[in-house]
């Protein structure tokens, strides 16, 4: 009998990325990570799935990492990032001494070769692991990307990674840290080439600045890579393309300071290459746009690699201390460049904004990925500026992720019955399932999305879905809601399986999310609206969508609750000090005063091109902080945050907690210990959803059966 989700069902959360089709177009190469109770973490293994039937194969079972999985060229080789242990012919007496059999420290370059088959190979063993790598063309050697420290860099690695005694952390950039990666320090990321069948390596690219993504033009002549050459990378997002010769001979330059090149492909032939990039780099609201490059309009670079700050006429960096009008305007001091990129925009009438490059179907055709209307779309865009929408072609599930090869094509299609699965297609048509990880949700009660549309207090026209507990029906019966506020704010909620709405629906909440202004795959205008003046719309929009559900009879206006979590946490706390109509609500991992978020968070640059900086503009950056309604206050409010978050950081909760306390108003501050800006250990998911339930139940929500 089917029963609704509970919270031990997250051990049975499975999900599928980065699937990568066979050259010959039979197999489906993807990761899979899964929840392990035993050591309350998690495991991400390489499988394999025939395009011919549904039998998909687990190649790895370490209790480890594994990544970025990519097929040679002739199909014989697959390889793979690992944290995995390194294998014993990479392994010395001393290493295997101090247990270094265990874990790798970093993710290492691994490769199946599928002609003889056994255990994969270890093909890298270095110091500070491989990003990122691509095939020659004839599958006899890889070029990847890897963090590259000189000597005097290694040895204060090792003094601020010793375990017993760690020593000083020493910081001299702006961008200090990063979510996720701690404080940054100088390394620099280098390309280097790889023979696969000894191992022998050879560098590539070396200097001042870092290099990063590689890949192999077709005809094996030429390298693309991104790079920052402003000597300044902390301070703006102008991410060129380049291009260098395979034996390092000769580097040319491809984009002129003009873009951030945030994704690219060769065209088959070689000649062109298709780019996805924002127009201003810097302004995060703006449409990522499909663009083409012809190689031949590359320059030569003949002080390579001391080129740093050429082709621009100033690099910018430093505010001045004497403002100049506008305080935004006058702290946007970004790269001005000499030239701009010849380029053609083949996404001009496309309003989504680019996800990801699948990849060229044919000289003229370009498969990608887009935001459209709250789904991600496998969208296919001609050079002439025409574009199909391939999939999905329903108001029901997003695609994650594809890829292609010859006339077969993968996706990792995410849909509210089953979650993220891969599905196949030959020529666009017909795509068909192809693994079921999320089987197990077929003996599971699910909600059921109905997408709304409403009017805003501006009379513009604003949609929201909303997952109804099974059996409900609408304007017939009622339940409680749960106004759940997505992230970003540049993001939407789609129709998916995500396991937190799912379950609030089976325990019979109404779940509200509404894609309020500012959330991208509505265009341009409806997103950057927002831009330095976060808050009213939003909340506006949030609570028009509340409304609307009071209207049509679907809830009560005292069966209100609010949640959201990083942005979302943001506008929970905007909410609570501009309403009283919520009776209880949760902030997770949110923020609280702008002007102290400055320098403490990893989001400088984001502020100043918003607000300027809080020195100059701190009337406006407390306008828009959420605690400038601190006094309006009195909705209890639980608040969660992670303790190395820098996202969001820990003291912004902090603030808002104390901030209660001292007012009287309810509430409760949870740190999840050694989290980032997420909660990630299985137990801590658990933790974290019977919290929201005993507050909201506390408050008049849904009981809780164990109380």
């Amino acid at each position: 009998m089917k029963r609704p989700l509970t919270l031990e069902d997250t051990y049975q959360l499975k999900s599928i990325t980065s699937p990568s089709v066979s050259p010959d177009g039979s197999w489906v190469a993807y990761i899979q990570s899964e929840n392990i109770r035993g050591v309350d973490g998690s495991t991400q293994n390489l499988w394999i799935v025939s395009t011919q039937d549904e039998e998909a194969h687990r190649l790895t079972r370490y209790r480890a990492h594994d990544a970025q999985p990519r097929w040679s060229p002739d199909g014989r080789y697959l390889a793979f990032l690992s944290d995995r242990a390194n294998e014993l012919e990479l392994v010395q007496d001393a290493d295997w001494e101090k247990g270094d059999e265990e874990q790798s420290k970093h993710p290492q370059l691994w490769v199946f070769d599928r002609q003889v088959g056994g255990e994969p190979r270890q093909l890298t063993r270095r110091d500070e692991g491989v990003s990122h790598f691509d095939w020659s063309p004839d599958s006899s050697e890889i070029v990847f990307a890897s963090r590259d420290p000189s000597e005097d860099e290694a040895s204060y690695l090792k003094a601020i990674r010793d375990p017993k005694k760690p020593g000083p952390t020493v910081i001299d950039r702006v961008q200090h840290k990063h979510d996720g990666d701690g404080y940054l320090d100088n390394v620099k990321t280098h390309l280097f080439v790889l023979k696969v069948h000894d191992r022998a390596q050879r560098r590539l690219t070396d200097g001042p600045a870092s290099e990063h993504r590689p890949l192999w033009s077709p005809d094996g002549k030429w390298i693309v890579f991104s790079s920052n050459r402003t000597g300044d990378p902390d301070n703006n997002q102008r991410i060129d393309l380049w291009l260098i010769r395979s034996d390092g001979t000769e580097t040319l330059r491809l984009t002129q300071g003009d873009v951030a090149g945030l994704d690219y492909q060769f065209a088959p032939d070689g000649q062109k290459i298709a780019l996805i990039t924002p127009f201003v780099p810097e302004n995060g609201y703006g449409l990522a746009r499909l663009c083409v490059v012809n190689v031949k309009d590359a320059v030569p670079v003949a002080s390579w690699p001391d080129n740093l700050g050429d082709g621009w006429s100033s690099i910018g960096g430093i505010v001045s201390d004497e403002v100049q009008g506008d305080p935004v305007a006058h702290a946007r001091v970004y790269p001005k460049p000499t030239s701009a990129t010849p380029m053609t925009v083949i996404s001009q009438a496309f309003d989504g904004t680019l996800g990801g490059i699948v990849g060229w179907t044919d000289q003229t055709t370009v498969l990608a990925l887009a935001h459209h209307r709250a789904q991600q779309h496998l969208v296919q865009f001609g050079l002439d500026g025409t574009f199909t929408h391939i999939m999905p072609n329903e108001r029901v599930g997003t695609v994650l992720a594809a890829d292609f090869s010859g006339s077969m094509t993968a996706l990792v299609y995410n849909r509210p019955e089953h979650g993220g699965e891969v599905y196949i297609a030959e020529n666009l048509t017909a795509f068909r399932r192809r693994t079921h990880s999320g089987a197990w949700l077929d003996e599971r009660i699910r909600g059921d999305y109905h997408w709304i549309q409403f009017s805003n207090s501006d009379g513009q026209s604003i949609e929201g879905i909303v997952l109804a507990p099974p059996g409900f029906s609408p304007g017939k019966s009622k339940a409680p809601v749960i106004v759940n506020i997505h992230g970003g704010p540049m993001w939407y909620d789609t129709p998916q399986f995500e396991f937190d709405t799912h379950y609030w629906a089976g325990r019979g909440y109404l779940v509200l999310m509404v894609n309020y202004r500012g959330s991208i795959s509505y265009g341009e205008r409806f997103c950057q609206v927002i831009q330095g003046d976060w808050g009213p719309r939003e909340h506006d929009d949030v609570m028009s969508g509340v409304d609307y559900l009071i209207s049509r009879g679907w809830t009560d206006a005292h069966q209100l609750f609010c949640t959201g979590f990083s942005q979302g946490g943001i506008m929970t706390n905007w909410a609570v000090g501009h309403t009283n109509r919520f009776r209880a609500a949760v902030s997770e991992h949110g923020m609280w005063d702008y002007i102290s978020a400055f320098g403490t968070d990893d989001c400088h640059l984001w502020w100043q091109d918003d607000l300027g900086v809080p020195w100059q503009n701190a009337e406006a950056y407390m306008r828009i902080s959420p605690m400038s309604g601190l006094a309006n206050i009195h909705t209890p409010l639980l608040i969660t945050a992670g303790e190395h978050d820098w996202r969001c950081p820990l003291d912004q909760a902090e603030a808002l907690y104390v901030a209660l306390k001292k007012r009287g108003v309810p509430t409760e501050l949870v740190i999840y210990p050694g989290e980032h800006h997420a909660v990630t250990r299985p137990s801590r998911a658990i933790d974290r959803l019977e919290r929201i339930d005993r507050w909201l139940a506390r408050y008049g929500g849904i009981p809780v059966q164990s109380e």
